[in-house]
Protein backbone atom coordinates (compact mmCIF):
# COMPACT_ATOMS: atom_id res chain seq x y z
CA UNK A 1 0.00 0.00 0.00
CA UNK A 2 1.55 3.44 -1.42
CA UNK A 3 2.33 6.00 1.43
CA UNK A 4 0.60 8.71 -0.46
CA UNK A 5 -1.89 8.37 -2.88
CA UNK A 6 -1.57 10.43 -6.18
CA UNK A 7 -3.70 13.81 -4.70
CA UNK A 8 -1.38 13.91 -1.30
CA UNK A 9 1.92 13.01 -3.71
CA UNK A 10 1.05 16.25 -6.21
CA UNK A 11 0.23 18.19 -3.11
CA UNK A 12 3.33 17.67 -1.54
CA UNK A 13 5.20 18.36 -4.52
CA UNK A 14 3.58 21.52 -5.22
CA UNK A 15 4.15 22.77 -1.58
CA UNK A 16 7.81 22.20 -1.87
CA UNK A 17 8.10 23.65 -5.15
CA UNK A 18 6.34 26.86 -3.68
CA UNK A 19 8.38 26.85 -0.77
CA UNK A 20 11.88 26.35 -3.25
CA UNK A 21 10.52 29.38 -5.00
CA UNK A 22 9.58 31.60 -1.99
CA UNK A 23 13.40 30.58 -0.76
CA UNK A 24 14.97 31.92 -4.23
CA UNK A 25 13.18 35.19 -4.52
CA UNK A 26 14.07 36.20 -1.12
CA UNK A 27 17.51 35.63 -1.54
CA UNK A 28 18.13 37.48 -4.83
CA UNK A 29 17.62 40.82 -3.26
CA UNK A 30 20.85 41.93 -1.58
CA UNK A 31 21.28 44.31 1.21
CA UNK A 32 23.08 47.40 1.02
CA UNK A 33 25.93 48.08 2.94
CA UNK A 34 26.73 51.17 4.88
CA UNK A 35 30.13 52.61 3.88
CA UNK A 36 32.28 52.77 7.30
CA UNK A 37 35.06 54.88 7.38
CA UNK A 38 37.71 53.30 9.60
CA UNK A 39 39.02 55.21 11.96
CA UNK A 40 42.02 57.92 11.13
CA UNK A 41 45.63 57.61 12.66
CA UNK A 42 45.20 60.48 14.63
CA UNK A 43 41.86 58.68 16.31
CA UNK A 44 43.59 55.57 17.05
CA UNK A 45 46.69 57.38 18.66
CA UNK A 46 44.23 59.41 20.47
CA UNK A 47 42.36 56.39 22.00
CA UNK A 48 45.49 54.47 22.47
CA UNK A 49 46.74 57.23 24.76
CA UNK A 50 43.58 57.52 26.80
CA UNK A 51 43.42 53.61 27.30
CA UNK A 52 46.49 54.01 28.93
CA UNK A 53 45.84 56.87 30.88
CA UNK A 54 43.06 54.94 32.26
CA UNK A 55 45.06 51.79 32.67
CA UNK A 56 48.23 53.18 33.47
CA UNK A 57 49.46 50.49 31.65
CA UNK A 58 52.35 50.14 28.62
CA UNK A 59 51.02 47.22 27.06
CA UNK A 60 51.12 46.12 23.61
CA UNK A 61 48.70 49.13 22.72
CA UNK A 62 51.69 50.52 22.37
CA UNK A 63 52.74 48.90 19.43
CA UNK A 64 52.43 51.36 16.73
CA UNK A 65 51.05 54.15 18.66
CA UNK A 66 54.48 56.08 17.33
CA UNK A 67 53.94 55.31 13.81
CA UNK A 68 50.30 56.72 14.39
CA UNK A 69 51.59 59.86 16.31
CA UNK A 70 53.63 60.46 13.59
CA UNK A 71 51.13 60.17 10.70
CA UNK A 72 50.21 63.90 12.96
CA UNK A 73 53.12 65.78 10.98
CA UNK A 74 50.77 65.93 7.25
CA UNK A 75 48.27 67.87 9.22
CA UNK A 76 50.05 69.61 12.04
CA UNK A 77 54.02 68.83 12.03
CA UNK A 78 54.88 71.48 15.29
CA UNK A 79 51.84 68.96 17.04
CA UNK A 80 53.44 65.79 15.58
CA UNK A 81 57.08 66.93 17.34
CA UNK A 82 55.30 67.56 20.28
CA UNK A 83 53.71 64.88 20.61
CA UNK A 84 56.81 62.86 19.65
CA UNK A 85 58.31 64.13 22.73
CA UNK A 86 55.78 63.09 24.59
CA UNK A 87 56.01 59.78 23.59
CA UNK A 88 59.60 59.30 24.43
CA UNK A 89 59.12 60.09 27.65
CA UNK A 90 56.35 58.05 28.41
CA UNK A 91 58.64 55.17 26.76
CA UNK A 92 61.19 56.10 29.36
CA UNK A 93 58.98 56.02 32.70
CA UNK A 94 59.84 52.75 34.43
CA UNK A 95 56.43 50.39 33.86
CA UNK A 96 55.89 50.25 38.00
CA UNK A 97 55.57 54.03 37.65
CA UNK A 98 51.70 53.87 37.13
CA UNK A 99 50.62 57.12 38.27
CA UNK A 100 53.42 59.13 36.20
CA UNK A 101 52.05 56.86 33.02
CA UNK A 102 48.35 57.96 33.69
CA UNK A 103 49.29 61.36 34.03
CA UNK A 104 52.01 61.47 30.85
CA UNK A 105 49.58 59.61 28.92
CA UNK A 106 46.47 61.95 29.51
CA UNK A 107 48.90 64.86 28.91
CA UNK A 108 49.25 63.62 25.50
CA UNK A 109 45.90 62.57 24.90
CA UNK A 110 44.61 66.75 25.58
CA UNK A 111 46.88 67.90 23.10
CA UNK A 112 44.36 66.37 20.45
Amino acid sequence: MPWFSGAELMLARLICCVLLMSALVGCDGREQGVAVEPPSSIQLAKAVLEEIASSGELNSSVEGLQDRLESVRESDPAKADELLAGYTKLMAIPRGNVSKIKATAKEMAEKF
